[in-house]
């Protein structure tokens, strides 16, 4: 106790400055409208500045969470866009039933001759085998197989998916298939050859199933040749999607689907 009594009497004057330099500081913003702006400003500034940090702190560990609404966002858009392409082509018994559930693609092949995804949503979200999946970008390809949580999608690097499309210029009726290539390649087959194409022509899906909706971007046309005496073109796209570095997925789910694979069974 009488050392904090000593060193209080040896700061006596230099406390007594202080307590006088705070009263200055005082009357100086309180009746300096100038000052008084200054440090108003200053402080706002300050305020402004801790709570924006904060802010961006919680964002961060928040990006799951946003993530996950962005894919659900998108999802939505791109139902509004599979009911306009399927109106478009005239399949109006199924417009308003088609559905587009978001995932995430955790685990990728694409250097085997039949390539598959691994989607972190399974029936519990009502995805089923033979459902499309698309991208951002454009096809993915179809559901194979489906557990509880999770399911397989064969991508179209997958040899053995031959996917009805079209040349979009002129609505011509094509197939693609993976050639092996690469996983930015694939075989554009069954162009006709009276019909004229060109290098940067764009292909699409046909809508003439009911698994892809029509118009999903597939690629463009890189390269193409048209041998002596073939009815068809030997043509190559470059794909609109890179599966070698996917990551959100959509995948198109449509009521119906069952209904008319069982008519075409028929027929």
């Amino acid at each position: 106790m009488q050392q904090l009594f000593a060193f209080l009497f040896r700061g006596r004057v230099l406390g007594f400055f202080l307590f006088l330099e705070l009263i200055s500081i005082w009357l100086i913003f309180s009746y300096n409208n100038l000052y008084n702006s200054y440090l108003f400003n200053t402080s706002n500034k300050f305020v402004g500045s801790v709570l924006e940090t904060n802010h961006n702190i919680d964002q961060y560990f928040q990006l799951d969470e946003i993530n996950e609404k962005l894919l659900a966002e998108n999802a939505l858009l791109r139902e509004e866009l599979s009911k306009k392409n399927l109106g478009i082509m005239g399949y109006d018994t199924l417009k308003g039933n088609i559905h587009v559930i978001p995932a995430r693609v955790i685990n990728n092949e694409f250097r085997n001759p039949e390539n598959y995804l691994t989607l972190d949503k399974g029936s519990l979200s009502q995805i089923e085998p033979g459902m499309a999946v698309i991208s951002r970008e454009g096809a993915v390809g179809i559901i194979k197989s489906v557990s509880s949580h999770f399911s397989t999608v064969a991508s179209i690097l997958n040899r053995k998916l031959m996917t009805s499309s079209q040349l979009n210029k002129t609505n011509t009726l094509c197939t693609v298939q993976w050639n092996l290539e690469g996983p930015l390649v694939a075989d554009v087959k069954y162009i006709p050859r009276h019909i004229n194409i060109g290098i940067g022509d764009t292909v699409s899906t046909s809508g003439y199933n009911v698994v892809f909706p029509a118009e999903i971007m597939l690629g463009t046309i890189v390269s193409y040749q048209l041998p002596d005496e073939s009815p068809f073109y030997v043509a190559k796209i470059k794909l609109s999607s890179d599966l070698s570095s996917i990551d959100a997925v959509y995948v198109i789910r449509n009521p119906l689907k069952g209904e008319v694979d069982s008519l075409q069974t028929v027929l």
